[in-house]
């Protein structure tokens, strides 16, 4: 009972305690409120013992207090959004054009921040806060073409990463945003990658050529037994195919630096050397009982090196042709086109082969990677084709496009970019 009795007490002081505090606050509301009267009514030289002015008034006070608390409420949400963005991982920076002033900070995240050489940044331009050309050279871009950019750019200050720079339009005129995503993480164990492969390649092919040196003496050999001839060939044939792998991964190395020879790209009749390859694996089509279909327009030039352009068709070809040999039932086709459209050269190659399933496309030309290997294994190779041959493509400008649906062939289609001098012209 006791405890019952001390339980009620506490409450009525609760109670009072709320009471006497809405108490006070009408009270100071009231004497508010009345300020406001006595202030408008001064500005607008009304009556405020009038019922009609007083009502006016109440309603303009209300307004008031209403558009009071919204502009709290938004500015409790702009600090939310604020703080959000300054946890992110990426760097984010909102940048206006207005007048001369192209790319004019008006925000920046913690991570955006760090790249900047000034903590003065709200309202002046990007090329006074930060050091770095290209970005800024992608921002104004974006401006002028009014399009969506993105790059990866390498930044010096505060130290050396590198950045994958997205420049994106908002739903407000004159507003870009960046985004800035550091990949040099990825960056560094690319060119790790690439440096591990160019020297195993360089020092594998000593050993591989002592192994073959020496493989050619056995099998020169008179009298050698015949189970261990074979076992020779077999050994022979698995070190010639690891041979190809470290010279296309050497191959791989140059194109990527696309220096020098790689580089001299002349006008070439870009006609006569896919004649070359059709020629060529005319003989592969009629060995494998494939129907080779050819639709090559005449005197189509473009600018390139026609070594390397030679590779990527043979390397497309070769690949159409294998596939549609593992067709196990219907027509086995290969059609081999080139041709002019909207003045630009496309070049294309299409098979009723075996497809490729559509989770695969996306990786199709990534270095090291077969298709599923239970529906390929008979079809020798490490997965460099294809990405020897994006590679080329790359470096000639052109875009490579993929159609592919499983059991149901592929189409490769390249479209070569059109050059101030004419990439093609018809021979007259």
């Amino acid at each position: 009972m006791e405890e019952i009795y001390i339980f009620v007490i506490v409450l009525l002081s609760i109670l009072n305690v709320i009471t006497l505090y809405l108490y006070f606050k009408k009270r100071k509301n009231e004497k508010s409120y009345k300020k406001f009267k006595d202030e408008i009514a001064k500005i607008l030289n009304i009556n405020i013992n009038n019922p009609l002015d007083d009502f006016l008034l109440h309603q303009l006070n209300h307004h008031i207090n209403t558009l009071e608390e919204k502009y709290k409420l938004e500015k409790y949400k702009r600090r939310n959004i604020f703080s959000i963005l300054d946890t992110l991982s990426e760097g984010v920076i909102l940048v206006s054009s207005k007048g001369p002033d192209i790319a004019r900070i008006d925000f920046a995240n913690n991570v955006a921040r760090y790249l900047f050489n000034s903590e003065d940044y709200v309202g002046r331009s990007l090329t006074a806060v930060i050091d770095n050309h290209n970005l800024v050279d992608l921002v104004i871009q974006s401006f002028k073409e009014n399009e969506d950019l993105e790059e990866d750019i390498l930044f010096y200050y505060p130290e050396k990463r590198f950045f994958n720079c997205k420049v994106k339009s908002i739903n407000v005129e004159n507003y870009r945003v960046i985004i800035l995503a550091d990949i040099t993480k990825e960056i560094n164990l690319e060119n790790l990658r690439k440096e591990f492969l160019t020297i195993m390649s360089h020092e594998m092919r000593t050993p591989l050529s002592v192994i073959n040196g020496y493989l050619e003496i056995l099998l020169n050999e008179k009298g050698l037994d015949p189970k261990i001839h074979s076992y020779l060939r077999k050994i022979e044939e698995e070190t010639a195919r690891l041979t190809r792998m470290f010279n296309d991964l050497l191959d791989i190395q140059r194109l990527e630096k696309a220096v020098g020879e790689e580089k001299k790209f002349e006008r070439l009749n870009f006609s006569d050397t896919v004649k070359k390859a059709y020629d060529f694996f005319k003989i592969v089509a009629k060995k494998a009982n494939i129907e080779f279909i050819a639709e090559i327009e005449d005197g189509i030039y473009i600018l390139g090196n026609e070594d390397r352009l030679l590779q990527a068709v043979y390397n497309i070809l070769d690949n159409a042709f294998k596939y549609t040999a593992l067709k196990e039932k219907g027509d086995k086709k290969v059609w081999l086109r080139l041709y002019t459209e909207n003045n630009e050269v496309i070049f294309e190659v299409e098979d009723s082969g075996i497809g490729i399933p559509s989770k695969e496309l996306k990786k199709i030309f990534n270095i090291f990677y077969r298709v599923d290997k239970s529906r390929t294994r008979q079809v020798p190779g490490f997965g460099l084709g294809l990405y020897i041959v994006k590679t080329i493509l790359d470096n000639h400008g052109a875009r490579v496009f993929l159609d592919s649906e499983e059991n149901n062939g592929t189409l490769f289609r390249v479209i070569f970019p059109v050059h101030s001098d004419n990439i093609y012209e018809r021979e007259i």
